[in-house]
């Protein structure tokens, strides 16, 4: 096909993922310009840690103290904002994590010269003008011991980070990382890889009260003539203080487990396949569906251990004309400001 159609597509790292879960997802979310209003708690979590991450890099950009409290000020302010899903354990836990990125981060940020914190690109791919590769970094970085510069990707996650698993396996072929190097190049900079700044989102639940039904005490004894309740029981429910220390002791113990910051390069080579992969989705997307229907994918309705935003719609118990569940963009690239012309 000849590349030198009017139609200009702008490809995102998340709508080329869209596109390769479920070629309706990317239809109904680029195309349509559809999003779900819904409510999602780890998706919102996520969000309120990164602004609370934009601020703790910032303070260390401009040479400021008042990193963690910066930090920690940011998350609340996005939660009074946009929050509605993030209960008061959640944010707790969000606390928590943000105090022990600091402790385990903070030490080590005297060897980097921050350079951008949310930085935007956009690049044409090489040998298709009319295809282009969009993106955001989260943040840019020159080592202050060999002047090399690296971008940040920083990510929240509840998988296993231990080494080996098959969290650090599949970056082998992601293809953001390699999207964000043409990036990194467009801005001017030969970057020498991606600093992949991961947090472990811990599954750990405040303790509820054990039902009256289940109670077990202890007989009475000489030395302890009052029965108590079993070592495992209790009689109220964790406080969102008991919470908050228990987690950050299981924290702070290993955190190790719970963060981690591993340098992943790529070689030329590596880079031009993937960039074959991104442009040969590139053009699939801009060719469209050829019967006029965007083909739904089964498989995906639950990648995420949840529903697909657009699953109601998909399965017609709801309309996208629904606006408490769904709104329309102005732009399908509502995280860019930048123009993609």
């Amino acid at each position: 096909m000849n590349d030198d159609e009017p139609k200009i597509e702008v490809l995102t790292k998340s709508r080329l993922a869209a596109f390769s879960l479920c070629q309706r997802l990317e239809f109904l979310t680029y195309q349509q310009g559809y999003r779900s209003i819904l409510p999602r708690e780890l998706a919102d979590w996520g969000s309120m840690f990164h602004a609370g991450l934009d601020a703790w890099w910032l303070a260390h950009k401009i040479g400021s103290l008042l990193a963690l409290t910066d930090a920690l000020a940011a998350m609340a302010a996005w939660r009074a904002k946009e929050g509605a899903s993030i209960d008061d354990f959640a944010f707790a836990k969000a606390q928590v994590m943000m105090t022990a990125y600091d402790v385990r981060w903070g030490p080590s940020m005297a060897e980097y010269e921050v350079l951008e914190i949310e930085k935007e690109f956009v690049a044409v791919i090489p040998g298709r003008k009319r295809l282009r590769i969009a993106g955001k970094l989260d943040k840019l970085l020159r080592k202050r011991s060999d002047g090399s510069v690296w971008f940040v990707e920083t990510k929240t996650t509840g998988a296993d980070l231990s080494p080996g698993s098959t969290y650090w396996a599949r970056l082998r072929l992601d293809p953001q990382v390699s999207i964000y190097h043409l990036g990194c190049r467009e801005l001017g900079h030969d970057v020498h890889g991606a600093l992949y700044d991961v947090v472990d989102r811990p599954g750990l639940k405040p303790l509820k009260a054990t039902p009256m039904e289940l109670r077990k005490y202890t007989k009475p004894t000489k030395n302890e003539p009052v029965s108590r309740l079993y070592a495992n029981q209790r009689e109220t429910d964790e406080t969102i203080e008991e919470y908050r220390d228990r987690l950050a002791a299981i924290v702070m113990a290993n955190p190790e487990n719970y963060f981690a910051r591993p340098e992943i390069v790529r070689l030329e080579t590596e880079l031009a396949d993937s960039l074959a992969d991104v442009t040969e989705l590139g053009l699939q997307i801009r060719n469209g569906p050829h019967s006029g229907v965007a083909p739904r994918n089964p498989a995906s309705c639950f990648a995420w251990n949840r529903p697909c935003d657009f699953f109601s719609a998909c399965s017609g118990t709801a309309s996208l004309d629904d606006e408490t569940q769904f709104r329309k963009t102005e732009t399908p690239h509502e995280e860019l400001s930048l123009s993609t012309k």
